[in-house]
């Protein structure tokens, strides 16, 4: 997107505004370059330790980190400990007080507790240079404090991410307390005379996440409903007492849905006349002045009126690593200067609505504040309609520069506990201490006045090099966030109801046949709803397919590699073309919510393209050594016919990434799907013809596991059997291929990958709002239903009490219903025998032991396979339950005294897939790097959803032959490597 247009679009003279916007900002930098001369010893101090993060990016980096954990550090111990990990004595480049504090922190019983206290000490006083009040009821005096600096204050309770509806419930509390206790000291306080103000007195910054723990852009209508049960009488109370609620803005992932909320506000029946609300603009956005028309349209046809914060925006980092994970476009500016161009464009745009809009200037930035100013005066908009906001603790030096012009100024005041707040004050430090940082570059005099007043301007942009070869970097999940990608799932959905019932024949080489005996596939949210009839493969048509593959494979073999590779680069297109068809198949067949559905279509998508690059760079071996005389080649031989068998838990990522695997490396395939998800199967094996693949070699064969799975695995025409399933399964297919038959000239190759038990550990220093939202999607997250599920959960017993209470308040929030809707958490298990096992695994928890947490049944629906979610605590650690992998929506809690016993109890299993660790101490991650035995260790993130080429998946023990799906060396496993070495003389002459 183009940065944003000049001034001259609003009718402005681009030189008058120019050179009234410079004359302000002398002015202004003149009076607060005064005024910070006189600024406070504290405010002097934390500069200083500003300026101890700037001299170094890894110590900045170690400082935040630092502060961040200290709130959890519950000992002397734990701090010193802490020092010790992050701020090492080897490190020369420390700041003198750091070494000397590290030095301090070496082990020793006298000085650990000392050196805590006043570490903690120093730090709540960089805390409390942003963070105005530890308790709600010391804001009488923050606020009649703040009156006597004739400035008012914009209330913003900073607390633990709300996860469940008791946290919702007390940060509304918390808020109605502010706003009372607020208004109650306006009521008695007498205002200075030449104190001005725009808009009431009492304001209230209200985040719309903390509303509702399900504030959820997949389901608008649902959050706003839910958000608008606190909101509503939040606003009324605001609007009884004189005072007004604005709504910040947050990731921009909720950016829409906040925009809907508030303008279900301002429509509501109850409120919308007379709400004094507000909203904040991101200027960073790229969009934003097309979201802002969009909004005074709706004013302007509402009648309406609205404050609009305008704000650079505070997620900057976020959105870039959000956007580069998902491969979505980066929602923000990458300049500064392009964000400063847009937040003056938008300025403009806000003030020329105005008195339909009452605009509130948030930033640091003199340039900007003067640019607005200007603005205000050529539209002839009086000072005391425009208000201009600072941060606590940030705009000491700026206020009174802005007052003495006759300006409104408003205070953004965080009140809350410094553990709460520590992800805020961390955030705020940041800012301080960012290169582009306005403050910083001012005030530690790195540029003049004059230079920091020169309007914005992009700084020239080299083109990007042109990449030597196309690199394989993956594909982006649906952005369900956005309105049309939601209607375009809704409309997929009635198009494949539409078509359930339908027969499906088997795919054979030579043609498609239908047989007497035919699977019944029924949703398991609706078991009385048919998806389809799929015709049952017996011997006949087991070895008919064996034969005709075996016939085709040699000339599949023969065919160029870049053949076979287009092959699969043309199926991931026409799978991307049917995309949300192909998931909304997934809802219906196998139960998986929305987004689950969409993930696993983005990962078979992922499979075709890494694989048909991985097999581009083996397609001409590799090098060996060379001699005169001689010519040596290494080159890869696919091994002939391969089965497939998949599960149904993924029934399009894993079953395309095995056969795409294969196919590309040379072999024919024969897929036999779960007998729960043969429709999808079908849908992806027509795919592969259609792109290029010979129905020779791509068959697809129906039906029971134990009958057609098994012939397979034991007929003599097949070579390599890939497999994705139980333990007992693939320890039984490991078996049969192990026995050579009679004129088999052969041994079988079995890549396989079985299940786990996995395990999630919570360190005593963990952020608990992370390790809670993390072992919500780990354990949960397709109702439980996944190989690398999280079903252990070890925790250290300091944080035990705090983190199960608080996991099983969020689990409480979950839904669980039909995942054709999008509001859905759980979906059902995947069939009658599923939910009976985890039934009954349930039932035996309640008897050796506690369950924390039973999700209602009366909140479950009265059809389906479902079983709500369930926490257990006191199980044996060899209780059946413990060892045995269940797929389900149960979870054991354990506790553990230390890092040493909590990988211990993690590692006590026959598996070895996945793991994780919940930790801010670098020594206990480096220790589990060491010592916890998984194939992929997940460290304070969720253990499920690995991503193709960047977390390649697989385990070992029982869990697997440690391949790795989506990893490079996958395909060697297919593989057979041939080395050729010519002599290339003749009696000694060389021939080359």
């Amino acid at each position: 997107m183009m940065p944003p247009r000049a001034a001259a679009s609003h009718g402005f003279d681009p030189a008058a505004l120019e050179a009234r916007t410079h004359a302000i900002g002398q002015e202004l930098f003149a009076a607060a370059t005064r005024e910070h001369a006189h600024l406070s010893v504290l405010n002097r101090w934390t500069a200083q330790v500003l300026s101890w993060c700037l001299s170094d990016p890894g110590v900045k980096g170690n400082v935040l980190r630092f502060i961040d954990v200290l709130p959890s550090l519950q000992s002397g111990r734990a701090v010193a400990q802490h020092i010790l990990e992050y701020f090492p004595t080897s490190n020369d480049r420390l700041p003198a007080a750091l070494r000397f504090g590290s030095t301090l922190a070496q082990p020793g019983p006298l000085t650990a507790p000392s050196l805590a206290v006043v570490v903690r000490q120093l730090v709540e006083q960089v805390a409390r240079q942003f963070i105005a009040e530890r308790r709600p009821e010391g804001v009488a005096h923050l606020v009649q404090q703040l009156t006597t600096q004739g400035v008012t204050c914009s209330l913003d309770v900073l607390g633990e991410q709300v996860l469940s509806e008791a946290d919702a419930d007390r940060y509304a509390e918390q808020c109605r307390e502010l706003v009372r206790d607020a208004a109650a000291v306006y009521r008695r306080v007498t205002l200075p005379s030449a104190m001005a103000t725009c808009g009431p007195r009492v304001n209230l910054s209200v985040k719309p996440s903390a509303l509702t723990p399900r504030f959820d852009p997949i389901s608008p209508p649902e959050s706003v409903e839910r958000a608008l049960l606190r909101l509503v009488p939040l606003i009324q109370l605001a609007s009884e007492l004189n005072g007004s609620v604005t709504l910040d803005m947050e990731q921009h992932e909720l950016r829409d849905l906040t925009m809907l909320l508030a303008k279900q506000v301002l429509a509501h029946p109850m409120v919308g006349h007379k709400a004094s609300l507000g909203l904040v603009v991101q200027a960073y956005l790229r969009d934003a002045e097309a979201v802002l028309d969009d909004l005074l349209a709706f004013l302007a046809s509402h009648e309406r009126p609205l404050t609009i914060r305008l704000v650079k925006g505070a997620y900057w980092d976020h959105e870039q690593a959000w956007a580069a994970q998902r491969h979505w476009p980066v929602p923000v500016y990458q300049e500064k200067a392009d964000t400063d161009r847009a937040f003056e464009h938008l300025t403009q745009r806000l003030l020329s609505a105005h008195p339909l809009v009452t605009t509130a200037i948030a930033s640091h930035n003199i340039r900007s504040i003067a640019h607005a100013m200007a603005v205000a005066e050529l539209l002839q908009i009086p000072p005391s309609q425009v208000e201009f906001q600072l941060l606590y603790g940030m705009g000491d030096a700026i206020r009174p520069a802005v007052t003495s012009r006759g300006y409104p100024v408003r205070i953004y005041t965080p009140v809350g506990e410094l553990i709460p707040g520590m992800a805020y004050l961390v955030r705020r430090i940041l800012e301080n201490t960012s290169n582009d940082s306005f403050l910083r570059q001012e005030f530690l005099q790195e540029r003049s006045a004059e230079v920091l007043l020169q309007a914005p301007v992009s700084a020239p942009r080299a083109p990007a090099p042109i990449p030597l070869k196309a690199a394989w970097s993956g594909e982006a999940p649906l952005d369900l966030s956005k309105t049309e990608e939601r209607m375009r799932m809704m409309q997929a959905l009635t198009m494949v109801r539409t078509q359930l019932g339908k027969s499906y024949p088997m795919l054979l080489a030579d043609r498609s046949e239908k047989s007497a005996d035919a699977l019944s596939v029924r949703n398991p949210a609706k078991p009385a709803e048919l998806i389809g009839a799929v015709s049952q493969a017996g011997l006949a048509e087991v070895n008919h397919a064996v034969l005709l593959a075996g016939q085709a494979q040699p000339a599949w073999a023969r065919t160029p590699v870049r053949e076979r590779a287009a092959c699969l680069q043309r199926a991931a297109q026409r799978i991307r073309q049917r995309r949300h068809e192909l998931a909304a198949w997934e809802v219906c067949e196998v139960g998986k919510t929305w987004r689950e559905a969409d993930l696993d279509i983005m990962e078979a998508i992922e499979y075709l393209e890494y694989y048909s690059q991985q097999m581009m760079d083996l397609a001409a071996g590799k090098p060996l050594p060379q001699m005169p005389g001689e010519r040596n080649t290494y080159v890869y031989r696919p091994r002939g016919v391969a089965v497939v068998i998949a599960p149904w838990n993924f029934p399009a990522a894993i079953l395309t990434g095995m056969a795409s695997a294969a196919l590309v490396s040379g072999h024919a395939v024969i897929v036999k799907p779960a007998e729960q998800s043969p429709v999808l199967a079908y849908h992806i094996t027509e795919i592969f013809r259609q792109a290029g693949v010979p129905p020779a070699i791509i068959q697809c064969l129906a039906g029971l596991g134990p009958e057609v799975g098994a012939s397979l695995v034991r007929h003599l025409g097949t070579h390599v059997i890939l497999f994705t399933g139980s333990k007992m399964v693939g320890l039984s297919i490991i078996k049969a291929a192990a026995q050579v038959g009679a004129g088999q000239r052969f041994v079988k190759h079995v890549v396989t990958e079985m299940g786990g038990k996995n395990a999630v550990i919570v360190d005593a220093d963990a952020d608990l709002d992370a390790a809670v939202q993390g072992a919500l999607l780990s354990a949960f997250g397709y109702a439980g239903q996944k190989c690398s599920a999280a079903s252990r959960l070890v925790v250290h017993h300091a944080v035990y009490d705090r983190f199960l209470g608080r996991l099983a308040a969020a689990t409480d929030r979950l839904v669980v219903g039909d995942p054709a809707h999008p509001a859905t958490d759980l979906g059902p298990l995947i069939d009658e025998a599923a939910q009976r096992r985890l039934t009954d695994a349930i039932n035996q928890a309640k008897g050796v032991g506690t369950l924390a947490y039973q999700y209602p049944a009366t909140r479950l629906p009265k059809t389906g396979y479902f079983v709500g979610p369930a926490i257990a605590t006191g199980i044996p650690p060899q209780h059946p339950i413990v060892t045995q992998e269940l797929f389900g929506p149960l979870v054991c809690v354990f506790r553990a005294r230390s890092m040493t016993e909590a990988l211990a109890l993690a590692n006590d299993t026959e598996y070895a897939l996945t793991g994780g660790i919940y930790s801010r101490s670098p020594a206990h991650i480096a220790q589990a790097v060491e010592a916890f035995d998984v194939g992929n260790l997940y460290i304070n993130r969720p253990i499920t959803g690995a991503f193709v080429g960047r977390q390649p998946f697989g385990g070992h023990r029982l869990s697997g032959l440690g391949t790795k799906a989506g990893g490079p060396d996958y395909l060697l496993q297919l593989l057979i490597p041939k080395t050729i070495c010519e002599n290339t003389t003749r009696h000694g002459m060389p021939l080359d």
